[in-house]
């Protein structure tokens, strides 16, 4: 993971607001099979509406953490919201005394119900418009009933980020997810389990 950040980035990222992953995604999955699982429209249930869509984001971006800790960096992790325009969250660790930031860029391919029309050619395309070389990484979460081809980048056209992963649930209880990267180097297949609430997390 890159960690080249100026100090007015730097600033912004020891103000935000700090979670620990596991501890976010056991508390929505307590909320996913208490409360939402008697909630009859299925667009709340998987936070498909405006109003949820920033607890969507923000699962995700705790799922990518998650992944990201325990298989890559394996250090403890955290993850912070953000509303930058160039990236959705950023995750931090911990190296040699130093703390180390990551701004990440959340895309996702949908399920073919909502956009089918959409496909991973046209998410590179829109990556083009970003610079940032030095540190900014790209997760897009694959979120589609589809045979996937995880391979590293090959277009001759390089893209003006630092990396690219690829991460989604590839079980039907949502309880195995797979984690892919970073694509522009030398990439890696992980899978892991999404860590569950089995009492009520406080």
């Amino acid at each position: 993971m890159p960690d080249i950040i100026d100090k007015i980035r730097l600033r912004k990222f020891t103000e935000l607001n700090w979670c620990e992953p596991e501890s976010v995604l056991k508390k929505l999955r307590y909320i996913e099979k208490t409360v939402l699982s008697e909630v009859k429209d299925e667009s709340i249930r998987k936070l498909r509406t405006n109003r949820l869509k920033g607890w969507r984001e923000a699962r995700d971006a705790a799922i990518f953490a998650y992944g990201l800790g325990i298989h890559v960096l394996k250090l403890p992790v955290f993850v912070a919201k953000s509303e930058e325009c160039d990236y959705d969250f950023v995750v931090k660790w911990e190296k040699e005394g130093a703390e180390l930031f990551c701004p990440v860029q959340l895309k996702e391919l949908p399920p073919e119900n909502l956009n089918r029309e959409l496909t991973i050619d046209d998410i590179y395309k829109k990556l083009e418009k970003y610079s940032g070389e030095k540190d900014l990484a790209v997760a897009v979460k694959i979120n589609r009933n589809m045979k996937f081809d995880f391979k590293a980048w090959t277009s001759d056209k390089k893209l003006a980020i630092s990396e690219l992963w690829y991460f989604g649930n590839i079980s039907r209880d949502g309880s195995v997810w797979c984690l892919y990267g970073d694509v522009l180097n030398e990439p890696q297949y992980y899978e892991f389990r999404y860590p569950e609430a089995e009492t009520e997390v406080a």
